[in-house]
């Protein structure tokens, strides 16, 4: 009788050990992030910077149990919506950086959302992207900011009849009109404001419009850095003597280099290129500084990652918890209003002896 009791006593222990909850903690679930950006095309230059920025952030957020799946979008709205599809269906993503042009982030939320997949975007900085959804968020402050920070900096720099140049897509026409507005509440005139398409490198006819308008000064509204280039050397070739202004985009090695000396004297408004701290890594592990928005690809993957160490493993999950994160991030201070929306600041960059240098 004492050896049947023994047997079931080992039995039922073996039973209960069975049944002791799993103590696995989130940390230790793979969880699978995608990256939507532009790997190939005019724009992949930005896709890169913001890759490399991510990598850094991923190794500072002590995750390892993270797995990112790249997709190219392009920065085309039907090529983001066939990306955003295939990390969702096949690949079974939680969330997305990304995407990182405004027209690929706005075509690819409503998949996302539909599929309860968190998107944070890095460099979309399109006002529409405010009211695009409660899943898609944003470590980069909206255009509604940084066009009115442009527009003063022009107007103190003395300036009063403006041209603009912009890429006819989400991104440059919601930068424009933003601008333009502030521009003309300052007092200054928008004497000329002229739409090209993304890819575009014959800007000629733009630009004669511009010149014949008088301005005194140009902006240029770009997220294609062989557009941006030719814009500013056709400038040159006709002619025209103006001041040069730029939105965040433009702020990178590849316009310098490729510019040449038409980038000399060439304003442009930023959003933070990282602490320094953030620079030091990315020098370390690719021997190169951080290209743009590569501070706040870091920013989106640990935004990310808090979510996850708040508890969080499914998309829903990693929703709610990113509108509870607040953190010190590598390009500012990251939190999200009800909108995924943040607050920043804007730096001047300018360029002097073929470099950007930090205007004091």
């Amino acid at each position: 009788m004492k050896k049947i009791i023994v047997i079931l006593s080992v039995f039922l222990l073996m039973v209960l050990g069975c049944a002791t909850p799993d103590t696995t903690t989130q940390e230790t679930t793979t969880i699978k992030v995608g990256v939507l950006g532009p790997f190939s095309g005019d724009a992949a230059s930005y896709g890169e910077s913001i890759k490399n920025g991510i990598e850094v952030g991923l190794e500072a957020s002590g995750l390892d149990n993270i797995e990112l799946v790249i997709e190219d979008s392009k920065c085309d709205g039907k090529e983001a919506v066939s990306a955003v599809n295939k990390l969702i269906s096949l690949d079974g993503v939680q969330a997305i950086v990304g995407g990182v042009c405004s027209g690929g982030t706005l075509a690819a939320a409503p998949i996302a959302e539909q599929n309860q997949v968190p998107m944070v975007s890095p460099s979309s900085t399109s006002p529409d992207i405010t009211d695009a959804g409660d899943y898609l968020f944003r470590v980069v402050p909206s255009d509604a900011f940084q066009g009115a920070f442009g527009a003063k900096l022009v107007y103190d720099k003395g300036y009063r009849k403006l041209g603009v140049l912009y890429s006819n897509e989400d991104y440059g026409v919601g930068f424009n009109k933003v601008l333009s507005e502030n521009f003309a509440e300052l007092g200054g005139e928008v004497v000329a404001s002229e739409a090209h398409e993304r890819t575009s490198v014959d800007l000629r006819a733009q630009i004669t419009k511009v010149k014949e308008a008088g301005a005194d000064a140009v902006y240029i509204i770009s997220n294609s850095a062989d557009s941006a280039v030719a814009a500013m050397k056709q400038i040159k070739e006709l002619g025209l003597e103006v001041a040069l202004f730029g939105s965040e985009g433009l702020k990178g090695d590849v316009i310098t280099d490729n510019a040449g000396d038409t980038a000399e004297g060439l304003f442009v408004t930023s959003v933070s290129g990282g602490t320094q701290a953030f620079i030091d890594a990315h020098n370390a592990k690719f021997e190169s500084n951080p290209g743009p928005f590569a501070a706040q690809g870091a920013d989106a993957i640990q935004a990310i990652a808090w979510a996850i160490k708040l508890g969080a493993s499914t998309g829903a999950e990693i929703k709610d918890n990113l509108y509870k994160v607040e953190f010190e991030g590598d390009s500012g201070s990251i939190k999200f209003d009800e909108n995924g929306d943040v607050f920043g600041s804007y730096e001047v960059f300018v360029v002097k002896d073929g470099a950007f240098v930090a205007e004091e």
